[in-house]
């Protein structure tokens, strides 16, 4: 099995990973998750040790992590890494989804009937949850975020560990596009995405790479 890590940086180059948590019982469930704190479920963790027998942390220079216990896990199977070695950070957690975390999509229109939805493809993305953020909000702290993350690493190789939605709106950032285009581009569990930017924080080259054969068994909703 070929090894996955992040590329050679050339002189000025930043390196930014980013892989998503493995399997819960929110995406198994199909229930809205956001903030909500749950563990991996055990076949989430295999997902993540299978990950950690491709990806390699040769090379890696910092672990940033949200600081969910579903991201920390996946990110100590993965890296094999010990926690107190991560950067957690706060901005890089999961969307809030306010009054509407914990619970199945199927209820909203009956319990939150002001929600409205984004249809893309099979997946309705709820666009102003009750107490929650909005994209336009999540976008801008995806940019907060990244901003942060460059200045205190440029130069380096960096490896983040978060979750869907945040993590759409990561790459949007990266890739210069706005919060309703991010969405267009599903995140699976364990995905690795890596993103190759220039001295002028300017993106030469992203790739995609699926780290574990069954993550598409539960993609999102």
């Amino acid at each position: 099995m070929t090894a996955e890590g992040p590329s050679e940086r050339a002189p000025g180059e930043t390196v930014v990973s980013t892989i998503r948590h493995g399997l819960t019982e929110l995406n198994r469930d199909q229930r809205v998750g956001g903030r909500l704190d749950v563990p991996l479920l055990e076949a989430g963790r295999e997902q993540a040790r299978q990950a950690g027998a491709v990806f390699t942390s040769r090379g890696v220079d910092v672990v940033v992590v949200s600081p969910l216990r579903r991201a920390i896990e996946t990110a100590e199977l993965v890296t094999h890494w010990r926690r107190s070695s991560f950067e957690i950070d706060e901005l890089c957690t999961e969307r809030s989804f306010g009054e509407m975390e914990g619970i199945d999509p199927a209820e909203v229109p009956t319990r939150f009937p002001m929600v409205e939805y984004l249809r893309i493809e099979d997946i309705g993305y709820s666009l102003n949850p009750p107490g929650g953020e909005t994209f336009e909000e999540l976008h801008e702290r995806a940019h907060r975020f990244v901003d942060g993350l460059i200045a205190r690493h440029a130069g380096r190789s960096i490896v983040v560990f978060s979750h869907q939605n945040f993590l759409q709106q990561m790459h949007a950032v990266l890739r210069a596009m706005g919060p309703k285009e991010a969405l267009e581009y599903d995140i699976l569990n364990c995905e690795l995405n890596e993103f190759r930017l220039g001295a002028d924080r300017g993106l030469l080259d992203h790739r995609v790479r699926q780290l574990v054969a069954s993550a598409g068994d539960h993609a999102s909703f």
